[in-house]
């Protein structure tokens, strides 16, 4: 009896113990920011990280009643022309680092909200920059008839631009004005926008609880694991031999099973990946932040799964040289019990 729940609680741990040390490991890197730096450099994400500052930014224009009308005239299309020519990339790289590091720390309940700083945009709108694309975008435009001429005149003394294409003299004289809007503009803008609101941690609304349930539940399997070997020790270990060869067949297969998955199932395991991420991740992350993440899964789950193919090799040898050190132990005392 006791052995028979010795090949039961060896056989849980072989079903377990490959399971737990993949998802052990993907949650030791899901959730770090630097996992994903590593990825959008890889896949090149980090250029297409202007469609997410101008979606952002167009919808907080939309919503803001001091914002100038022509202003509220741009789609996030026009805004990510713009973000695109005038940020340069390493600024770029930082806002979408900053933002990735925001993102992880609301995961991890190190804060409350993500966001995202609009500071570098502010800097650029109110510099030679700012003009340049608002020249760039009225050329653009019809070219201006007179009676637009004066209604840009009078719009820029009181706050607005008239969008239409003037004359060179024209646009050079109301570079001094546009410099001046742009500058007045800039103010209305907040320094972030939270691309997640503010929830109150540990509340009944908190979206991360039920996330927090299933990664501590991840965290504390190894020690099921544990208590398993435990298990097996005390129903059918009674000597050095039984301890070597009970826990090295287990830790030999576990091993040996873990380290195999990883390394053939790293494409199956970035396509679970961006399954839940594109289709859960928005309950956590911003819709758009939550699909580029989600295009990293591949690159991701390999990261994710090179750990478990150097500690399911190292668990396979050691319990392969368990299994050999009793199999030594038996030979050795067969031949002294046979020659004596």
């Amino acid at each position: 009896m006791l052995k028979t729940l010795a090949a039961i609680c060896a056989v849980l741990f072989i079903l377990t113990g490959v399971p737990v040390l993949i998802l052990y490991n993907i949650e030791n890197k899901a959730f770090r920011a630097d996992t994903y730096k590593q990825a959008f450099e890889n896949q090149r994400l980090y250029e297409r990280m202007p469609a997410l500052l101008a979606a952002t930014l167009a919808d907080t224009i939309s919503q803001n009643g001091n914002i100038p009308p022509f202003l509220k005239e741009l789609n996030a299309e026009e805004w990510q022309t713009t973000i695109s020519a005038f940020l340069p990339p390493e600024e770029l790289r930082a806002m979408t680092d900053q933002t990735l590091d925001s993102a992880f720390d609301y995961l991890n309940f190190k804060s409350n909200s993500v966001t995202i700083s609009l500071l570098p945009i502010k800097a650029r709108l109110t510099g030679d920059a700012g003009v340049s694309i608002v020249k760039e975008f009225l050329q653009t435009q019809p070219d201006c008839t007179v009676q637009q001429l004066t209604q840009m005149g009078l719009g820029l003394l009181q706050g607005s631009i008239t969008l239409c294409n003037p004359p060179e003299q024209a646009l050079s004289f109301f570079e001094p004005f546009i410099q001046s809007q742009l500058q007045a503009i800039t103010t209305t803008f907040p320094n972030e926008i939270a691309l997640v609101p503010g929830t109150a941690s540990g509340t009944p609304n908190d979206p991360r609880l039920k996330l927090q349930w299933v990664r501590s539940g991840i965290n504390f399997s190894p020690f099921f694991l544990i208590l398993l070997l435990l298990a097996i020790a005390v129903f059918a270990v009674r000597s050095l031999h039984d301890l070597l060869v009970w826990w090295g067949w287990p830790l030999l297969i576990t091993g040996a099973l873990a380290a195999l998955i990883a390394l053939v199932g790293s494409p199956i395991v970035g396509w679970i990946l961006q399954f839940l991420i594109q289709t859960q991740g928005a309950i956590f992350l911003p819709s758009l932040l939550a699909s580029a993440i989600g295009e990293t899964a591949s690159a991701v789950a390999s990261q994710m799964l090179i750990p478990v193919v150097i500690q399911g090799f190292v668990l396979a040898l050691i319990g392969l040289l368990m299994v050999l050190a009793g199999t030594f132990l038996v030979r050795n005392k067969t031949y002294i019990v046979t020659y004596q």
